[in-house]
């Protein structure tokens, strides 16, 4: 790639020679790749072949994610020495003061008049944001070097299958290995089970009040219909509206482009199911996983806990473990889900100021720094929630109260650091953060609201996480889900969607260190107080406990519902 970096860094070219050498590239990289059989090659070749960025990436993203995968980071990897960003140390002891660098440099973009994404250049104990992955960054989203061609031709799931495991993106290679079974998405109950036993949950949670209809008491909305296309004559608007019956099956869907409902067993029921997949699977990506998670709390919380809190003061130390990489994490997911003719963009119908008029909307409407166990659910909801039928709020208080345990004992051992001038400017900076979204956070002097902060922040980028970002079910096939839907083909996502939603989805499955970890280097070393040691070794015995409650409930269960086993869980996002 280091042609294409020269040329990003100021190379200016007619653009029809600068399309030849791309493309001559690309074509060398396609010859070249000796374990990729003919028909593969062909397939890329002819399907896919206008789009030289695509080729590139499912061509290179798979050996690097795996070499990655190999050379993950473990719980030893979090070392106290190595946490110094923002910060200068007087001293050489544990407990010696700080002193505070007045500028650390930062990316970023305004989304819109309420939402501006702002990320640290520099993570504590991974890399800088250098010039040459800023370069990168350019190139990749470049129109010049990578035109934005959009294509709609399709393949069949086995054809799919052959390619997927010749480019080394099959579970277990570049892609995780699912922990689910039987979940194919396309009978209606295992439709269905998306919404009530899967990433869908988070949707139907929101479901205010009970909807009085025919059809039945849930509804999952997503009326997304008047987003711009880029090209109405190759692909479908997005937008549809679910109905499930008591017993937990869907019963209808609204088109909102057709302004039609569709019932099970009519003329276009199955293609109706694919626009509800690929509707909701766009919208929990950009909206639940992409901005809320990654930008709005593990962001928000790595950027405020290094420029108020020095670091050896107790709430850092804390959430140093749960932050973890979280900088170049989220740097590589603004630089490749963010930015006009990033991978997102590319792999959606959408135009660009669509993609940021849904980025704008996640943040007014987000409840995600909400205390989980203090969320409040429709009637019928809370019936199946008693009746242990939607573990996705029973499970997730479970944990959440585990976490918020946790937190309580940490800050009691912290004394007066729990309150000081430092975790005061840390908190505001967090609250200040929230300003203009659907659920803000209260004054500081309100009961329990720093220790309600730390556990909303622990458990968003661990469960959370682990439910909206383990998608390896959703993506494996192009009948599954994506980001888009043509108009040849409504019940396949088309094969450059398909192609750009394994290197996105591939990404996600990173690997950060496991929850379940001792963490030696960090707690309790290098002169940091041993109740540190006391209060995590405590909080590994709940979440062991829990796990095994956990996994006896899910045998017990008709559906299973693996996401909120602390066993499953990372400290930290990864992309």
């Amino acid at each position: 790639m280091s042609f294409l970096l020269k040329w990003g860094a100021g190379a200016v070219c007619h653009q029809s020679v600068i399309d030849a050498l791309v493309d001559m590239k690309t074509r060398e990289s396609l010859d070249e790749e000796t374990e990729l059989t003919d028909e593969s090659k062909k397939i890329l070749s002819q399907k896919v072949g206008e789009d030289s960025f695509v080729l590139i990436l499912s061509l290179k993203g798979p050996a690097a994610i795996i070499e990655s995968n190999e050379n993950a980071p473990t719980d030893a990897d979090v070392m106290t020495e190595e946490v110094d960003l923002g910060w200068k140390k007087i001293g050489d002891n544990f407990d010696d003061p700080w002193i505070k660098i007045p500028i650390i440099p930062k990316v970023t973009k305004k989304i819109s008049k309420e939402f501006t994404i702002e990320i640290l250049a520099e993570d504590d104990m991974m890399t800088k944001f250098s010039l040459k992955e800023r370069i990168k960054a350019k190139v990749y989203t470049s129109r010049v070097i990578f035109p934005l061609t959009d294509l709609d031709v399709s393949i069949g799931d086995e054809t799919a299958k052959v390619l997927l495991d010749d480019l080394d993106y099959s579970p277990g290679k570049a892609l995780p290995v699912s922990y689910t079974s039987d979940f194919d998405m396309l009978s209606d109950e295992s439709f269905s089970r998306i919404f009530f036993a899967g990433m869908g949950c988070v949707l139907l949670a929101k479901q205010e009040k009970v909807f009085d209809s025919k059809h039945g008491p849930f509804m999952v909305d997503m009326p997304l219909q008047d987003l711009k296309l880029r090209d109405k004559d190759k692909y479908r608007p997005y937008g549809a509206r679910i109905h499930f019956s008591a017993d937990r099956l869907v019963t209808a869907i609204y088109d909102y482009d057709k302004a039609k409902e569709f019932l099970p067993g009519e003329v276009g029921w199955a293609a109706a199911k694919m626009l509800a997949r690929t509707t909701a699977f766009l919208l929990m990506t950009a909206r639940e996983h992409l901005i809320w998670t990654h930008f709005l709390v593990s962001n928000v919380a790595t950027r405020e806990k290094t420029i108020h809190l020095p670091p050896n003061h107790p709430i850092r130390r804390l959430l140093t473990v749960f932050t973890y990489g979280a900088t170049e994490v989220n740097i590589n997911a603004y630089s490749t889900l963010i930015p006009d003719t990033c991978i997102l963009h590319r792999s959606t119908a959408l135009k660009y100021k669509s993609l940021k008029d849904v980025f704008a909307s996640s943040f007014t409407s987000s409840n995600i720094y909400e205390p989980f166990s203090e969320r409040k659910y429709n009637p019928a909801l809370q019936k199946l929630i008693d009746e242990g039928k939607f573990p996705y709020a029973s499970e997730g208080e479970e944990y959440y109260e585990i976490v918020r345990k946790f937190v309580k004992d940490w800050l009691k051992k912290s004394g007066d650091a729990a309150t000081d001038a430092q975790a005061t400017a840390f908190y505001n900076g967090v609250k200040a953060s929230t300003k203009g979204q659907a659920y803000e956070l209260p004054e500081m002097s309100q009961e329990n609201a720093m220790v309600n902060l730390l556990s909303s922040i622990i458990f968003t980028v661990t469960a959370y996480h682990e439910i909206i970002g383990h998608v390896v079910d959703y993506a494996i096939l192009p009948s599954k889900a994506g980001f888009r839907l043509n108009k040849k083909d409504p019940l396949h996502i088309d094969l450059q969607s398909f192609l750009y939603t394994e290197i996105i989805s591939a990404s996600t499955s990173t690997k950060m260190p496991q929850l379940f970890g001792f963490f030696r280097n960090y707690f309790s070393s290098a002169g940091a107080p041993s109740w540190e040691r006391e209060v995590w070794n405590s909080f590994q015995s709940d979440l062991r406990s829990q796990s095994t409650k956990v996994q006896e409930d899910d045998a017990a269960r008709e559906v299973e519902f693996k996401y909120f086993d602390p066993a499953n869980f990372e400290c930290s996002v990864s992309v």
